[in-house]
């Protein structure tokens, strides 16, 4: 029976590390994706080479729209042709729900905001945290992963990729 729990415990801790494996952090490439914005254009990461990316992960919930707001003072701080900013909603919500969504803000968001029906970038990113932000730098590789971030941070550590 000892045997037993110490083969489950071992098959269990393997498991637990090899999702986490997966996980893109800083430092990784980013991982592609392809998908349109809530007024119909296709927007693919790829095609961003050249561009700095900053990505919002995004739920329909209070902190992501927060975090939505910051990414405006963003923009309004960093108008650089070298800068991209996009929000995804990540849960696969329908468009007409995240339209609601968007809708109920305080102030039109200032930059493109993604439709993902599939959830492709929720998996291929292993979000877990609700936002997630990334800096994807203009070589496509991923120089942050951070949870809610405020837009002075955000604006200091753009510019160092500017």
């Amino acid at each position: 029976m000892y045997k037993n729990l110490v083969l489950a415990f071992l098959s269990i801790l393997f498991l637990t590390q090899n999702s986490y494996a997966k996980v893109p952090l800083a430092g990784d490439p980013a991982p592609n994706f392809s998908l349109t914005s809530v007024d119909g254009k296709k927007i693919t990461l790829s095609d961003l080479k050249g561009k700095v990316v900053l990505v919002g992960m995004f739920h329909i919930c209070v902190p992501c729209m927060k975090q939505a707001l910051e990414f405006n003072k963003v923009k309004k701080q960093l108008s650089s042709e070298k800068l991209t900013i996009l929000g995804i909603n990540t849960n696969g919500d329908s468009k007409a729900s995240v339209m609601d969504y968007l809708n109920g803000f305080p102030e039109n968001l200032k930059f493109s905001y993604l439709l993902d029906p599939d959830q492709s970038v929720h998996k291929n990113y292993s979000q877990r945290d609700m936002p997630t932000v990334l800096v994807i730098d203009s070589e496509g590789v991923i120089q942050a992963r951070v949870p809610w971030v405020g837009a002075d941070q955000l604006v200091k550590f753009l510019k160092k990729f500017l």
